[in-house]
């Protein structure tokens, strides 16, 4: 690479495929000798055209590629970047169920424009429960003209599961966590502990700004929510320890990030969500048995608006877990009683 003009973004994703190319480039950008890019945005719109070519009649496929631009490339360009795995990855299941229905139109020796909803009810009658997702693809082509008004529903959430680790459990964790002899390090015990506190997702986690844990006088705060939460004094010198050291581990380097609390491999992103909750699952604490703990807990001892202003869930998701957890109480008291009366 020793053209000026071979210094960029194009050239690197025609040198071979990102887990190969991911290092130099990384290394290239903290050098200031490339832009940064969103590069799940590149590659997601790589993948689309990439995927479209499993399907075979040429119109088809560009209605296939103007719906992902219009429904997913645009709304993803509208968030703030870089974009986390997560949103690219739910997109392409979605876009791979998509590509399903034309596949299995194309095994029925159907044409799009035919498709009833008897014909959308029997395709989703098998194979994945996620098959309700092409909705906005039927919607959206309905609205092109391009077939029929068809319909899918989603199926209504089942209820919440609300049984975490126990209160014992949960003790123990807490307090193993804030030992100062635990062997693990400070930026996964913080994580641990904002999941077993406050019931925040490894996805929260990982999008968190060093701006966003921040001292008033004696007293530490982190933001997880609109409104920051006030860290209690037992995790004010984990919260100290995670700000000064900025040091994050590149494939080539070791560089210094002053943006990200929990810094990535690659530069200008943070830690994947999927990596943290691998580590929070390789101490024992995965993710959504702390959440739940911590949500239970939350929901039985303030209200709904508040829990959400604090924990950066929605007031509607807050409502839930209340209710849910009222009517767990509300089945336990019911069988303790009926114990009683045997």
């Amino acid at each position: 690479m020793n053209s000026p003009e071979k210094l960029s973004h194009d050239y690197l994703d025609s040198a071979g495929p990102d887990a190969l190319t991911r290092g130099i480039r990384s290394l290239l950008i903290d050098a200031g000798l490339l832009e940064p890019r969103d590069h799940h945005l590149a590659r997601f719109e790589k993948w689309i055209l990439e995927v479209s070519t499993e399907i075979s009649n040429s119109k088809l496929r560009a209605v296939f590629v103007q719906f992902a631009r219009w429904r997913h490339v645009r709304e993803l360009r509208k968030k703030r970047s870089p974009l986390p795995t997560s949103l690219t990855v739910s997109r392409r299941r979605e876009l791979r169920l998509i590509l399903d229905l034309i596949s299995w139109i194309h095994g029925q020796d159907r044409v799009f424009g035919s498709l009833t909803q008897s014909d959308v009810d029997c395709w989703r009658s098998f194979g994945s429960k996620e098959k309700y997702r092409v909705n906005e693809f039927l919607v959206w082509a309905h609205r092109n003209r391009l077939v029929g008004r068809i319909e899918i529903h989603r199926p209504k959430r089942t209820d919440l599961n609300v049984i975490g680790f126990s209160d014992a459990k949960r003790t123990e964790i807490l307090e193993n966590l804030l030992d100062e002899q635990c062997p693990w390090p400070a930026p996964i015990r913080f994580s641990a502990l904002l999941v077993l506190l406050f019931g925040a997702r490894p996805l929260q986690i990982t999008r968190l700004k060093v701006s966003d844990v921040f001292f008033r006088g004696p007293h530490a705060y982190v933001r997880l929510g609109r409104d920051p939460v006030l860290l209690p004094d037992v995790l004010i010198q984990l919260a100290s320890t995670i700000l000064k050291d900025r040091a994050a581990i590149r494939q080539f380097t070791t560089a210094e990030e002053t943006h990200w609390l929990l810094p990535g491999t690659v530069t200008g992103y943070p830690m994947s969500s999927a990596a943290l909750a691998v580590r929070l699952r390789n101490i024992g604490i995965p993710a959504s048995t702390g959440r739940t703990s911590a949500l239970s807990m939350l929901t039985q001892n303030l209200p709904p608006t508040i829990v959400a202003r604090l924990t950066g869930t929605t007031r509607g998701t807050a409502i839930r877990w209340m209710d849910a957890v009222a009517a767990s109480n509300a089945r336990y008291a019911g069988f303790v009683i009926m114990l009683d009366g045997q």
